[in-house]
């Protein structure tokens, strides 16, 4: 008997066989070759589930990880089905019988009717949610450890061969290192999220913060403290606003930093002593202080400052500035201003006022000049000033009252901008000015009832605003020192002199009378008093008018006024009586002398309106110290004097005649 022909093994499988063998081959080859290339393993695990739905002719595949606690599977890679799942879905094991069997025995678990298999737990109800009949779970292991579950389901019922049972366990040991990474390279893109997210938030959280800083009214600076140096690493944009200087100037080493030239020379060191002493204690602390910007201004600063250590040694000081200058200078304002209004009611002199006004102005301005004149009696007298160079003070003492304001004598502010462009000042005037370093002036009048009483000038480096709240103040302060000066004056004068002639009363004429013979005592030398009493004044009231009579001691007055030397002193003593007081005298033929002089002014006619009145008077003459040593006795003795004339026969005409 002829022997049968053995099948060719190659021959005997179709072609479709062949052909899905060919694509499982390819697969596993291509899985192999992808697990090295440089993808992300999770985009390698999705090409892997839609090459099994179309190797093993499923509808959907899926990769998940178990968790580290082992209570659930989380989703990771899935193909077909339209993702039923979801990516991150976590699928609980409790109560999941066919999953746990697989996960305990390590070995792949077809379900025929997941629908229906009471193995199946919760999964039934998904199952038929999503349609899925038949099912393969296979397990997918590391070593001997179970990571993750490689699922295939299959929308119409179906018995998965040994072959695709072989092939999917191929995939799962292909695949296992890919779900490693992939869980390795979740983490790490977890991380780097992470990391992505926290630089973001501190780029955020920083640049929120410089908005903050940046948007404080203080200046916030930081500093690190290197062997007893401070090196600034930090100051906010306001420091520009503030002082004129760019950010980066203050920044470096004590060295390379604008700080040391910023602040004011003597409050440096101080300053310097008490960041050293913080940086020890590590407290914090208010320190004021002064700096002067770039134009040369003075700021007053509050510095609220702390000091802490870092985990490498490094001392960090932070401080917070607050430019205090306006309150500063509106507390020391007001504080002046009250010390000026308590002078003024304590009826000061007026120069030491105006000095302690002039001090004033230049604590609210440093950098500034100032002047001030006084109008008296149409003359300009200059009064106080501060910070005033002595080439610009004798400027001031020569000029007209305030020189620099042209509408001032109208009682109008005068501001000067720029004195190179000032078409009001003259040429020589202006080089003086720039010279002295001054560019801009602001001239305010000193002002009582309309009535201007002077000016205050202040003169600046830089441009001064024409409502600067000091300047102002003081000119106002000013006017009513002056004021009241000229009220004092005018009660004192009103005090000490006769209304009608305006000479010296009789009060002041006992006060000049004892200084000169204090004067005389003091020189060796005689006082000549004279008491001179007009001859029938009652007539001519009596005859004409009061006002005839008045005008008639008006004349006599002037006649008197007019006829003594310089330091004498004619006074009016009461009705038609007036005592002269002769100073100095050598001899006494000198007084002698004088005292028919007076009497040659007295006895003469005097015309009144269409009128001329014949003037006679008596004149009583006494030496101090030949007729007395006091006043009193001096008066007696001149007044006998006097009367001792008067008792002599009268060879002139009668006292007043008719005229034209």
């Amino acid at each position: 008997m002829k022997a049968q022909p053995r099948p060719n093994p190659v021959t005997a499988l179709s072609k479709s066989e062949l052909e899905r063998r060919l694509r499982e081959a390819t697969m596993l080859k291509q899985i192999v070759a992808t697990s090295g290339a440089p993808l992300e393993p999770l985009t390698v695990l999705n090409v892997i589930c839609s090459e099994l739905v179309e190797v093993v002719g499923v509808q959907h595949a899926g990769f998940a990880r178990m968790s580290e606690d082992g209570q659930h599977l989380t989703v990771v890679a899935e193909f077909g089905g339209e993702h039923r799942t979801g990516l991150n879905d976590r699928i609980p094991l409790k109560g999941n019988v066919i999953t746990q069997k697989v996960i305990k025995t390590r070995k792949p678990v077809a379900v025929l009717d997941a629908q229906n298999d009471p193995r199946m737990g919760a999964g039934r109800e998904a199952a038929r949610h999503f349609g899925v009949v038949s099912m393969l779970i296979v397990p997918i292991l590391a070593g001997d450890r179970v990571v993750g579950t490689l699922g295939l389901d299959s929308y119409e019922p179906r018995k998965f061969g040994r072959s695709e049972i072989v092939l999917v366990e191929a995939v799962s040991r292909a695949a296992s290192p890919l779900l490693e990474n992939a869980h390795l390279f979740d983490q790490l893109k977890t991380e780097l999220a992470e990391r992505q997210r926290a630089e973001e938030e501190l780029r955020k959280s920083r640049t929120l913060y410089q908005e903050l800083v940046n948007s404080l009214e203080g200046v916030v600076w930081e500093a690190e403290l290197h062997k007893d140096s401070l090196v600034f690493t930090f100051v906010s944009r306001q420091i520009e606003r503030v002082l004129g200087y760019g950010m980066s100037e203050f920044l470096g080493p004590r060295e390379k930093s604008v700080w040391p030239r910023v602040l004011y020379p003597s409050d440096f060191e101080q300053v310097a002593q008490r960041l050293r002493t913080l940086a020890i204690t590590l407290e914090t602390a208010e320190v004021e202080y002064r700096a002067l910007d770039k134009d040369g201004r003075l700021h007053w600063f509050q510095d609220r400052i702390s000091a802490l250590r870092e985990v490498d040694g490094t001392v960090r000081l932070r401080g917070l500035i607050v430019d205090v200058t306006d309150h500063k200078r509106a507390v020391r304002l007001e504080r002046d201003r009250n010390l000026a209004l308590e002078l003024i009611a304590r009826g000061a002199e007026l120069e030491d006022i105006l000095e302690v006004l002039m001090e004033m102005l230049a604590a609210q301005l440093p950098e500034v000049a100032c002047a001030i004149q006084v109008l008296k009696s149409g003359r300009v007298r200059f009064a106080a000033s501060a910070n005033l160079p002595e080439t610009l003070r004798r400027f001031f003492e020569a000029g007209a009252t305030g020189p620099l304001g042209y509408r001032v004598q109208e009682g109008e502010a005068s501001a000067m901008p720029d004195f190179e462009q000032e078409q009001h000042l003259d040429d020589p005037a202006r080089q003086l000015l720039l010279r002295s370093g001054y560019r801009s002036a602001l001239t305010l009048p000193v002002t009582s009832k309309e009535v201007v009483l002077g000016a205050l000038t202040v003169i600046s480096p830089s441009p001064l605003e024409p409502d600067v709240r000091a300047a102002h103040i003081v000119a106002d302060l000013a006017a009513i020192a002056v004021d009241r000066q000229g009220l004092i004056e005018q009660l004192e004068y009103q005090a000490t002199h006769d209304p009608l002639t305006k000479l010296p009363n009789r009060m002041l004429y006992q006060q000049r009378l004892t200084q000169a013979m204090q004067r005389a005592e003091e020189k060796g030398r005689l006082v000549g008093v004279l008491y001179i009493d007009l001859d029938n004044f009652k007539k001519v009231n009596d005859t004409f008018s009061h006002a005839t009579g008045d005008e008639l001691l008006r004349s006599v007055a002037r006649q008197l006024a007019a006829a003594v030397r310089p330091g004498d002193t004619v006074a009016r003593l009461g009705g038609d009586e007036f005592g002269v007081i002769l100073a100095d005298l050598p001899s006494v033929q000198m007084a002698e002398r004088l005292a028919r002089k007076m009497g040659a002014e007295v006895n003469t006619s005097v015309r009144i309106g269409n009128r001329a009145l014949e003037v006679t008077a008596s004149i009583g003459l006494a030496l101090y110290p030949r007729d007395g040593t006091d006043a009193d006795a001096l008066y007696r003795h001149a007044d006998r004097e006097m009367y001792a004339v008067k008792g002599k026969p009268a060879d002139k005409a009668p006292p007043a005649a008719e005229g034209r």
